[in-house]
């Protein structure tokens, strides 16, 4: 019988944990076994450990970058055990050498002493703490604050400086064949794994012999695959939507308030005020998704309606998980989670027609096609269909807001002057050269490219959100204040078209229902009234 108590044991996953950060002192039994057995290898490691055998010289820096918490500290340690006796490593560029020394003056004794060392030198440090290093850093060190700066400007590494980002291994990817998180999805599955090797296991074991209850129960739950991957699914629309930046010692906190928070996992999962990843996905919490079928379930359960199918389901549930007496809001909570489940009678899944977020499937889709454009003619066909069909109809409609019917005839207003409204023809494509060109560097955004006649608008990078605001346009919306972060973008874009529209040989006068063509021919020196749009 393993005497560790298995919230103890929990609780070491809690950012407020005196294990979450890593140091090279030694961790203490179960707590630092469990450690060990939850790290996952990241490429970034794998390119570390490449960079650590390239066998650098003497005077080589090795930077490993990034934000606090993303794991720095964990694959410092876990390669000074290897590598000590031929490289120096630093783990935090936060720790001084002295109580009195600033993180500035530490790094300047770093450098100093590295110079005179016959090792190479391997450090963790922020990427904030680099741009203060090239202000505030020593003179004497300028080798190395202008490779930091050429590192900042354009992420390129120098011979004897090698800079490896977290930034730069994002850890979702919406490549076609794969949309999701190795590294999450591998974390989550190691903190359930049926086996005497988890720590974790072997203390829910117990648990569930001698004391089962609330811990127990959503330990159960996330043991179930479909409830993992719909969590991860829940952070990549986080990620997507608000840009949300996750760090592995973050996830960790998350998981631990996915157990051990205060209520259900469900209700863990969606409830502000306790997390700070769960404050986002609060943003996602099906109760406030509106649907009829949704809205029934909500009014017969606060009525205390009885349906039969519901009533086995509900026995169906505290049979595989011991859950009973939810409030409404707990049960639509439980059909999101368990909606990719096949339990008991399967009445959770008569919802997930109304758990559908279709926006954030068309962005991945939108993204894809950007990502992967090479030219191909089916590719081509969809990108045109996605620019003509929702991005240019919804620019002309946002840009005509002030006169709708030119919209129609593919005009696009430019000004009012004496009640006459003046616009031109706008022939507004996909630039496709534009697009396959064009980078796809963040799956937070794609590249809008454009083009106006035969001319191409500058490049505009457009995130969900903006994709969002598009779709109501489509269908009737009008901007407001509300979207004033997103609409920045749509009047841009707008504003550009405008400036090579306005330069059009024809201009057309609308006023009341009169309807003038001016055309400027310049080689005979007129202007023409009338004509054909």
């Amino acid at each position: 019988m393993h005497n560790v108590n298995f919230r103890i044991l929990l609780d070491t996953l809690a950012k407020s944990s005196a294990q979450a950060v890593t140091t090279l002192g030694r961790g203490q039994g179960e707590a630092e076994e469990l450690k060990e057995y939850l790290y996952v290898e990241t490429a970034i490691e794998r390119d570390f450990k490449e960079a650590l055998d390239s066998c650098p010289s003497s005077d080589s820096i090795i930077f490993l970058c990034g934000s606090s918490g993303d794991g720095k500290s964990e694959v410092l340690k876990r390669y000074y055990k290897r590598y000590s006796d031929t490289f120096r490593f630093h783990l935090d560029a936060t720790h001084s050498f002295r109580p009195d020394q600033g993180a500035i003056e530490a790094l300047d004794q770093l450098f100093d002493e590295h110079k005179t060392s016959n090792k190479p030198l391997v450090i963790g440090i922020n990427v904030g703490m680099l741009f203060n290093y090239t202000v505030a850093g020593a003179g004497r060190h300028q080798d190395i604050k202008s490779a930091i700066e050429e590192f900042t400007r354009a992420g390129h590494s120098s011979h004897s400086f090698s800079f490896l980002n977290f930034e730069d291994y994002p850890k979702f990817r919406l490549e076609s064949g794969f949309t999701g998180s190795a590294f999450i999805s591998d974390l989550l599955e190691r903190v359930v794994h049926s086996s005497e090797q988890n720590p974790l296991y072997r203390a829910y074991q117990d648990a569930s012999e001698i004391s089962p209850g609330l811990l127990t129960t959503n330990y159960r739950l996330l043991q179930q695959a479909e409830v993992r991957e719909r969590i991860v699914q829940l952070l990549l629309s986080a990620r997507l939507r608000f840009d949300q930046f996750l760090s592995a010692r973050g996830l960790l906190d998350f998981i631990h308030h996915l157990i051990c928070g205060p209520r259900s996992l469900f209700d863990n999962l969606f409830v502000r005020g306790h997390n700070d990843l769960c404050d986002i996905i609060s943003h996602f919490d099906p109760c406030s998704i509106r649907s009829q079928k949704l809205d029934q379930f909500l009014i017969q359960h606060s009525l205390g309606v009885k349906e039969q199918r519901f009533t086995e389901f509900q026995e169906d549930i505290f049979r595989a998980f011991d859950i009973k007496d939810l409030d409404a809001a707990g049960w639509l909570r439980l059909f999101y989670v368990l909606q990719d489940l096949e339990i008991g009678n399967k009445y959770h899944q008569e919802f997930v027609g109304d758990f559908q977020r279709p926006l954030y499937d068309r962005y991945i889709d939108v993204w894809r096609l950007h990502a992967e454009f090479d030219g191909d003619s089916d590719k081509r066909q969809l990108l045109r269909k996605f620019y003509q069909d929702e991005l240019v109809s919804a620019l002309m409609r946002f840009g005509n807001r002030l006169s709708p019917s030119l919209t129609k005839r593919k005009h696009m207003y430019l000004c009012k002057r004496n009640k006459v409204v003046i616009s031109a023809k706008a022939d507004v494509r996909p630039d496709f050269k534009g697009i396959k060109e064009e980078p796809v560097k963040s799956i937070h955004e794609f590249p809008v490219c454009l083009k106006v006649e035969s001319n191409s608008l500058r490049v505009f990078q457009v995130n969900v959100s903006f994709l969002e605001l598009v779709t109501k346009i489509n269908n009737g919306y009008r901007p407001n204040k509300h979207d004033k972060n997103t609409i920045v973008i749509l009047e841009e874009i707008v504003d550009e078209m405008s400036k090579v529209v306005v330069q059009a040989k024809t201009l057309f006068l609308t006023a009341k229902n009169r309807k003038i063509a001016l055309t400027n021919e310049a080689d005979d020196g007129e202007f023409v009234v009338g004509g054909d749009e």
